[in-house]
């Protein structure tokens, strides 16, 4: 019921297990517990909202989530002290999920178009209607069916407001987890009806724990020694930003940004057109997405650190911290209305320019 059997999933990177096929969860098992003992006390509200930062292991955290109510496993009524109920991997739910075709469960997410060979910009209310067909049949195995909202960030209107509605009147034994990196995307009558989880980034040990474990299952060979610290400072408690990292031009892509920060108020107008032709071309998403990433978060990070020495004037830090705010918003629209990314890239190489110009640059 989770979708197209040959897309693994709009946010999904190529190469890497799934969510759903992971066996260990890294961080967060405060949260599991809290989670698995809400529903050995059979109080468990019927909508979770798991909010956090992209990539620190929410969609694998909701997996997690759907096998222990699917499974059922070593679950008993009573005591909600006694230890909380964990899944059998080996049981035959389990392994449905993990197979993508548990008949229980309904992933929501932006839809693929086979002709067009690329994912929709938004969850629409047509996928919404599949909510309604899924609700409307008879439970497949057991009584409870679990729906995953990923990302709910990519709920349009129309598709919001009808998930509201079944939120509002939820049917008995259904278990709605909403995925969310940007709850300000969400409308507040949402947010209220479920319950709040959030999620912090993966600590240091835990990540790079992470990091090697799904390496390892993967086949990917990854930097060493200073290499690898550097990664692992850029990744900021993100396992998949960790993992795009690893595999992508990340080292090269830092020293490149930081060279350009470091040269401001300056932006050299051919370097600046050599990356935007690199990350326009549509088969280097991965790098795009991560490039972008990094240079927000070299922005922010630069903005910090003057901020904690007490350097430099409010009015430039604003005007700093409204770009980092715009960065966010353009590529949203960019990618949202499927705009030249080439031409996002250079305007916002003008923008960092023209700001240092007049509010001086972020050199530390």
């Amino acid at each position: 019921m989770a979708g197209d059997p040959d897309k693994p999933g709009p946010d999904a990177l190529e190469g890497f297990p799934h969510p759903r096929e992971r066996s260990q969860l890294f961080g967060h098992g405060e949260a599991e517990e809290q989670f698995a003992r809400a529903l050995a006390s059979h109080k468990l509200h019927h909508a979770w909202l798991l909010l956090g930062k992209e990539g620190i292991g929410k969609a694998t955290l909701a997996y997690r989530f759907a096998k222990l109510v699917l499974s059922r496993a070593n679950q008993s009524a009573g005591d909600s002290r006694a230890a909380p109920p964990i899944f059998d991997p080996t049981s035959r739910d389990v392994q449905l999920i993990t197979a993508d075709a548990h008949p229980n469960l309904l992933v929501l997410r932006r839809s693929w178009n086979k002709k067009t060979k690329k994912y929709a910009a938004q969850i629409s209310v047509d996928n919404v209607r599949e909510l309604h067909r899924f609700l409307g049949n008879t439970a497949g195995m057991g009584k409870w069916r679990v729906v995953i909202v990923d990302r709910a960030d990519d709920l349009n209107m129309n598709a919001a407001n009808a998930l509201l509605k079944m939120l509002e009147e939820p049917p008995a034994f259904c278990l709605f987890l909403l995925l969310s990196s940007e709850p300000g995307k969400l409308p507040a009558t949402i947010r209220s009806r479920c319950h709040k989880l959030r999620l912090e980034g993966l600590e240091r040990r835990e990540l790079e724990a992470a990091l090697k474990d799904i390496a390892a299952g993967s086949g990917t060979l990854l930097p060493e020694g200073e290499q690898l610290h550097t990664l692992l400072d850029l990744a900021d408690g993100s396992v998949r930003s960790a993992l795009s990292f690893a595999t992508g031009r990340t080292l090269d892509d830092f020293r490149e940004i930081e060279h350009i920060l470091d040269l401001l108020p300056r932006v050299d107008p051919q370097k600046s057109i050599e990356i935007a032709e690199r990350l326009a071309v549509r088969a280097n998403d991965q790098n795009y997405h991560s490039f972008v990433h990094l240079l927000s978060s070299q922005l922010a990070n630069r903005i910090r650190q003057i901020v904690l020495k007490g350097q430099g004037d409010k009015p430039a830090l604003a005007q700093w911290t409204r770009l980092w705010e715009t960065i966010s918003i353009q590529k949203s629209e960019t990618d949202l209305l499927n705009l030249d990314r080439g031409n996002f890239m250079l305007d916002l190489f003008a923008r960092i320019e023209e700001t240092a110009a007049n509010y001086g640059g972020l050199k530390l």
